[in-house]
């Protein structure tokens, strides 16, 4: 019977889906003799009956917490056809509509949880055709006021058409529901202690965020693919908050680098250093099966040196491995950049092509889920990669439209431009049509192509603490007590001292474990100086007598 299991572990039937293994039990033509077919219905039987997962299921290393996630056997992922569509939508409810393990890469720029609202002007001002076009978008989808849009979990427009804001204010009553913690609770333990530490550290604004953010890295750590990443940008308001709670949900392990972009654009302080860095998370979603394409940058040097290389104008220079400061050569966008959406926090498209680049392959799918400055999506699109975007904000369609346009050697077209003018050589005016960006509602979410699919968590809890011990008595008083009692004679060599710690001092006869648990009396002996410095923590009382003996300290063995 045992035999049987063992063979049925090096057999296709572990690593097939659970239809394939009905299957293969049932089926008398596969190769698997009676007792082997008993072991697999039993198998079948106890899976069933104690819902237990399979042996197989990946695991986060050296992580207290580990997440067992369970796919179900799929012919065809459901990002599969979303190339070149933005979804406008709350996030989280699209996340958990996205087959998982079906994302090759995560590149986002979410808020900072900076407890402000940020307010820019828009550049250009919409035009009466885009302000009608997005008015008519969010009727189709049944948003005709702030109420409405509300409803459906989106961010209601400013309707002049000339500010570009968003907010970044974070409060429970408006954010946060209170099964989110509830779930963080039972899945992932440690961003639910996260959030309540930053309670009583920076207040509920900050909490409410850590909350809101845990609840979608738990989405995206599913939807990823076991040799995709995530890069997550941040700055110094939240980044130690955010850097545990992806510890929590992704594993320490699993944390690559935390890359400093440094700028020096906007004002400066004469109080503090200037904060003229963003960071920027870089997670995997298994240690060892992860994409990594190592980018290399140009540095100029003033004298040649060992193997130099020279470029045109005879200057030394050498091609050297991309670090994880990138403070010169991605430049931030200034007002006449132009990438310039007015959005006051927008990034450079360089800042995504590297990451993108050093992440992914041509043809992966790369997901950002608040893009609402379109940066993410135009680079993926400019190296080669499919993408799929969302946000809140329906201004964000007509941010994607206008970015698209300003790129035109991409050859790409937005849904609905049919009417206005003739496409490009090459691109027909079918929506269908690889080439055309679409966008798609709240209510237009793809549909998983296994609805049953779910991530179960597998929580190892920890024994509790082994703590420091204080020593019953200090060190000075059991010396005193010692030689009180016993005088100040060595107890290895036997020669006599002086009443002095110095010369005599207080060993440990077991060696010192420095956790408190063995510094007590029963463990202490009087030494000189020469037998304790023999003795450290290597040798046994009688190999430091025997040491003492060999040195002439101890004249006789007798006297030992």
């Amino acid at each position: 019977m045992f035999r049987g299991l063992g063979e049925i572990c090096k057999s296709p039937f572990l690593t097939a889906s659970n239809e394939n293994r009905t299957r293969i039990a049932t089926n008398k033509s596969f190769p698997l003799c009676a007792p082997l077919r008993l072991c697999a219905f039993a198998f079948l039987f106890f899976r069933d009956l104690l819902q237990i997962s399979p042996p197989f299921s990946p695991l986060t290393k050296a992580h207290p917490f580990r997440y067992v996630l369970t796919v179900n056997d799929m012919s065809a992922l459901n990002t599969e056809n979303l190339n070149r569509t933005i979804f406008i939508s709350d996030n989280l409810p699209f996340l958990k509509s996205l087959d998982s393990e079906s994302v090759d890469l995560v590149v986002t720029d979410p808020p900072f949880g900076k407890t402000q609202t940020f307010v820019g002007a828009l550049k250009p001002p919409l035009s009466s055709d885009e302000r009608s076009a997005e008015r008519d978008l969010m009727a189709d989808w049944g948003v005709s006021d702030a109420d409405s849009a509300y409803e459906l979990g989106l961010e209601y427009p400013d309707q002049t058409g000339t500010t570009a804001q968003f907010s970044d204010l974070w409060d429970f009553r408006l954010h946060v529901y209170e099964d989110w913690l509830e779930s963080l609770q039972s899945a992932c333990p440690g961003a639910w202690w996260l959030i309540h530490s930053a309670r009583y550290t920076h207040g509920d604004g900050t909490a409410a965020y850590i909350a809101f953010m845990a609840e979608r890295m738990l989405e995206l750590r599913r939807v990823l693919k076991p040799t995709g990443g995530v890069y997550l940008h941040c700055d110094h308001e939240a980044n130690a908050y955010l850097r545990q709670m992806m510890d929590s949900v992704f594993g320490s392990a699993n944390f690559r680098n935390e890359i400093a972009w440094g700028y020096r654009t906007g004002g400066v302080s004469r109080r503090y250093w200037p904060r003229k860095h963003d960071t920027i998370l870089f997670y995997v979603k298994s240690e060892r099966r992860y994409r990594h394409n190592p980018l290399k940058e140009r540095v100029m040097y003033e004298r040649p040196f060992f193997n130099a290389q020279f470029d045109e104008d005879g200057r030394p220079f050498a091609d050297v491995y991309v670090r994880d400061i990138w403070d010169e050569e991605i430049k931030p966008l200034i007002n006449v950049s132009k990438e310039r959406t007015g959005y006051p926090t927008q990034k450079p498209q360089a800042l995504a092509r590297r990451m993108i680049a050093a992440s992914s392959a041509p043809g992966d799918l790369v997901l950002d889920c608040f893009a609402g400055c379109a940066y993410v999506p135009v680079a993926a699109e400019q190296l080669g990669r499919r993408w799929v975007a969302c946000d809140w904000s329906p201004r964000a369609w007509t941010v994607v439209r206008r970015q698209f346009h300003k790129q035109p050697d991409l050859r790409v077209v937005t849904e609905g431009e049919f009417a206005e003018s003739e496409p490009d050589e090459g691109v027909q005016p079918d929506l269908g049509d690889s080439r055309v960006i679409r966008v798609r509602g709240p209510n237009e979410l793809p549909e998983r192509s296994a609805p049953d699919q779910a991530v179960q968590w597998t929580i190892l809890r920890l024994p509790a603490p082994t703590f420091k011990r204080r020593p019953v008595e200090s060190a000075q008083v059991i010396w005193d007590a010692f030689v009180e009692e016993w005088g100040t004679a060595c107890w290895y060599c036997g020669m006599e001292k002086r009443h002095s710690r110095r010369e005599l001092q207080l060993d440990h006869i077991e060696p010192n474990k420095r956790d408190g648990s063995n510094d007590d009396c029963w463990n202490r002996a009087l030494a000189c100086i020469d037998c304790n410095g023999d003795k450290s923590d290597i040798l046994t009382p009688r190999q430091t007598i025997d040491l003492a003996f060999e040195a002439g300290r101890i004249p006789t063995r007798s006297r030992r």
